[in-house]
């Protein structure tokens, strides 16, 4: 682990590169279009693309140029990159070679929305970095970036870290769930205020201060994502037992209130707490809306939840199912616990304190489907029907999981 934290020196270069593009963003563009053109691990850039590009005003955005280094890919290919990224910003570091502790962008949307939001708070941020002050504006920019359909919390607080991360935590969902656990601390979710965040960062700077004054936040972020399969960080005074027994409890009252029978709740809780993640994680001790949406989404099962029917085998490929699991209770159990954990059973769990309802992090109300999408998986998990599925979807421009059979037939008619 010698050179796991060489990444923070470069990426802290790299925001000062940055920050001198910040009246000159139409030549950023210029740049990152050419260097693109010449390296096929940036094609997914496509500059090409002018729907992409001119409701953008092209431009691109700080956080997205950095992002090019963190998405899914192999550590040589991230080396590769940065490489790229040094030679084009005469950046005199060595590029890294390992990215401990960083948080990573879904290959299908590896975008920041909000040039001119995300800009604007990249701008106070390194202010911030350098004063060690949350100034009112910062906190307010923080929200307007949030705010914008297609980042929220977790992408934007990655951002952040990735600037300056001995200043910045990353929200993403393993981190989330590791601090609430191993520090006691509610960790904000959906779209919380910039007084929270910067409060949120208080707290955590000061337990860290009590148990182990040396441990910075890259070291905390590679923790969580070490422990993440693991029931229960070292050191944690709860017990993966008593997190899952709080859940199913929580989950089930949700459910009767939102007008379901205590019988049916009985039903799909139990099929639920007989079902674990494929990497042995028991589904009712994931707390995080996204840490089961991407499994989901990793699975290639994106919105085979919210659809009625299919064929049941199809969950193998997510989870591991105990053989007394009747299938069809487990379907329904799954979409119920999605919209929970969506909306008031995270903070349910890790704090006590009923939440507003709010939408998945990186979502809004407003629909917008991305137009770049990778569908990957084993063979039979439906790749090719969801194609059709998505393409409908964009077209008539609501969710994938609201599609009918009756709207292929009027796209198909067309």
């Amino acid at each position: 682990m010698e050179n796991a934290y060489q990444w923070v020196p470069f990426y802290e270069a790299l925001a000062e590169k940055l920050l001198a593009y910040s009246d000159k963003r139409d030549d950023l563009f210029a740049l990152m279009k050419k260097v693109s053109s010449e390296q096929p691990l940036m094609k997914y850039l496509h500059f090409e693309r002018e729907d992409w590009w001119e409701p953008r005003h092209h431009q691109i955005d700080p956080f997205s140029v950095i992002g090019v280094m963190n998405r899914g890919t192999t550590d040589a290919n991230r080396t590769v990159l940065a490489k790229v990224i040094a030679d084009t910003f005469d950046i005199k570091l060595s590029a890294p070679t390992q990215f401990a502790g960083i948080p990573t962008l879904d290959n299908r949307k590896s975008f920041f929305a909000g040039v001119n939001e995300v800009w604007e708070l990249f701008i106070l941020a390194i202010k911030v970095a350098e004063t060690n002050n949350f100034t009112d504006e910062f906190k307010t920019a923080f929200e307007k970036a949030i705010a914008v359909s297609g980042n929220g919390l977790a992408y934007i607080t990655m951002g952040l870290y990735w600037i300056s991360p001995n200043i910045f935590m990353p929200l993403d969902g393993n981190s989330r769930a590791y601090v609430s656990a191993k520090y006691g601390i509610t960790a904000p979710n959906g779209n919380c205020t910039g007084n929270e965040y910067v409060a949120f960062l208080d707290t955590l700077k000061a337990k860290i201060g009590e148990q182990s004054p040396d441990l910075t936040f890259p070291e905390i972020s590679y923790t969580a994502w070490t422990q993440k399969d693991n029931k229960a960080p070292a050191g944690s005074n709860t017990t993966s037992a008593v997190d899952e027994q709080k859940q199913r409890v929580a989950f089930k009252q949700w459910y009767i209130n939102d007008g379901g029978s205590p019988n049916s709740a009985n039903t799909i809780s139990s099929a639920i707490g007989k079902t674990k993640l494929k990497n042995g994680r028991a589904v009712l001790a994931v707390a995080f809306y996204d840490e089961l949406d991407t499994a989901i989404k990793n699975g290639g099962l994106d919105g085979y939840f919210q659809a009625s029917g299919g064929d049941y085998s199809k969950m193998e490929a997510v989870f591991d199912i105990e053989s007394s699991v009747q299938r069809d209770d487990l379907k329904s159990g799954i979409k119920y616990y999605l919209s929970f954990l969506q909306s008031e059973g995270t903070s349910v769990v890790s704090g006590g304190v009923t939440a507003p309802a709010n939408t998945a992090v990186g979502q809004s109300d407003s629909y917008r489907m991305a137009k770049n999408l990778i569908l990957y998986g084993t063979p039979g998990t439906g790749k090719t029907y969801s194609s059709m599925q998505y393409a409908v979807a964009i077209i008539e421009e609501k969710p994938f999981a609201d599609v009918k059979s009756e709207d292929y037939n009027a796209v198909f008619a067309r």
